[in-house]
């Protein structure tokens, strides 16, 4: 969470955050002087024949003007801070999905994604609009009313101390009771409301939560009563035996006031605590605290090679033990089932996947080592779905000739992908490739394509294979080389 916030903070800077909690330390301070002052007045207004206290009045009336106007100053203040978070959040997680490949941000992801960053949204905004506001003034406050009454009555100070410490112990078992079941904030009811319509509603769409919600209100405003009440007391009884009833009663306003803000602070407990969770998600996302990125550049060779690769997902082994040797500026097939294996071993060639043991070389250098941006720029895979995105669709809103036909969306991707020149192609053809028969232009595209570079061809039903150096034969978690051509 630390790691996340100081990243935001790199744009905005710490000096914003610095100001604001002067503002909100400054509207604590007189927030807690404002309290002490109740003491006299309810004293003087409570007592028989004795003035109106209009001189404390007046300083009271002064301190809340200046606690206003800081809060005014502060809100604004808090509000920036929370855009300014979430601008540098979109622009992050703009800046990661860019740089992710086109097939990785399907409806599903793209949609998966929309839904953490609009919980982030929540987050960044309250933390410094809501949420350090009532934390600061929980400290502080007290503080400054225990403080005020040491140059006054030390015995009440040291009483109001004691009291302090258990308040905050009983606000935050009270807190940590009422939030054992998750209590939802924000983004909780967001991420409800994204895996259900009615999610957000565990009773068929309606509410159905009153009951629970007045018990927990109920419980807390007892405990928050039976604390204030319990130190008001010890307060009264520490002052000595000449306390008037008007002084008792001021002593147990000030107890109730100075305490508040403890107890309003422990009610965000759940906040704070799903905020960081948010936050620690959203950093994992945008690449906080990861290892600076591969830096080297593509190698003048294009041969592939893969050392004893190894993929293991869970307990599960996908791949073991795969070595060949693919020469530069030749074409092998990758037959053989399963297709899901086939696919993988695509993946570990583009860079999209790494492998649990091996390495996988292009010129001699491992793949884990080149630049993103190399690799996007020198690394083609083509398919139909690569033809659907080149043409702004992907086939999946059923609406009738609102997407390319097959044949189209195999052309896109073969004149796209000859147009980029690339050095390394994957062409896969699992899917779709029934196309080829209905269109005999979509084979010499491929020819041309696959001429004179590195290419791997992933056949399908229906595809005519061009000229192949090599047939790797998948079986099971292992790949056979055939050095014979295929044509």
């Amino acid at each position: 969470m630390r790691a996340v916030l100081a990243r935001y903070l790199q744009v905005s800077g710490t000096k914003a955050l610095v100001s604001l909690l002067m503002f909100l330390v400054l509207g604590a301070i007189t927030q807690g002087i404002a309290f002490t002052l109740v003491v006299p007045i309810t004293d003087d207004l409570l007592t028989p024949d004795t003035p109106v206290p209009w001189s404390w009045i007046a300083v009271l009336v002064a301190i809340t003007v200046v606690h206003s106007v800081l809060h005014y100053l502060s809100v604004p203040m808090g509000n920036r801070i929370g855009a300014d978070l979430v601008t540098t959040l979109h622009r992050a997680v703009a800046d990661r999905a860019s740089a992710l490949p086109t097939r990785s941000l399907g409806p599903v992801h793209a949609d998966r994604l929309a839904s953490l960053d609009g919980s982030a949204v929540v987050v960044l905004m309250g933390l410094p609009a809501h949420v350090l506001r009532p934390l600061v003034a929980a400290v502080v406050t007290p503080l400054t009313v225990i403080v005020i009454s040491l140059f006054v009555e030390p015995l009440l100070a040291a009483t109001l101390a004691g009291g302090l410490l258990v308040v905050v112990a009983a606000s935050f078992a009270t807190a940590r009771l009422l939030t054992r079941d998750e209590e939802p904030d924000g983004p909780e009811w967001l991420r409800r409301a994204y895996e259900s319509p009615s999610g957000a509603f565990p009773h068929g769409g309606r509410p159905g939560v009153l009951l629970p919600a007045v018990g927990q209100v109920l419980l807390w405003r007892v405990v928050e009563l039976a604390v204030c009440g319990a130190v008001a007391v010890c307060a009264v009884l520490s002052t000595g035996d000449d306390v008037s009833a008007a002084q008792g009663v001021a002593l147990i306003v000030l107890s109730a006031l100075t305490f508040r803000p403890v107890m309003e602070a422990a009610l965000l407990t759940s906040t704070v605590v799903n905020s960081r969770a948010t936050l620690s998600t959203v950093g994992r996302l945008i690449g906080a605290g990861d290892p600076e990125p591969p830096t080297d550049t593509w190698p003048a060779a294009c041969d592939v090679e893969f050392e004893d690769v190894g993929v293991a997902v869970g307990g599960a082994t996908v791949l073991t033990g795969v070595s060949f040797r693919l020469a530069a500026g030749t074409t092998a097939a990758l037959t053989g089932t399963p297709d899901g294996v086939r696919l993988t071993l695509a993946d570990l060639l583009t860079g999209d996947l790494r492998p649990t043991s091996g390495r996988v070389l292009i010129g001699g250098v491992d793949v884990a080592t080149i630049a993103a941006s190399e690799a996007e720029r020198r690394v083609c895979r083509v398919s139909p779905v690569e033809g659907a995105g080149s043409a702004g669709s992907d086939g999946s809103d059923g609406v009738a000739g609102s997407s390319p036909s097959l044949a189209d969306r195999w052309r896109l991707a073969l004149e796209g992908a000859i147009a980029a020149d690339p050095a390394l192609v994957v062409v896969d053809a699992t899917a779709g490739a029934e196309a080829f028969a209905t269109a005999p232009d979509l084979a010499e595209l491929l020819s041309t394509l696959v001429r004179d570079r590195t290419c791997l061809v992933i056949p399908g039903a229906g595809l005519p294979l061009p000229h192949c150096d090599e047939e790797l034969v998948v079986e099971g978690a292992r790949v056979a080389v055939r050095a014979t051509e295929v044509r």
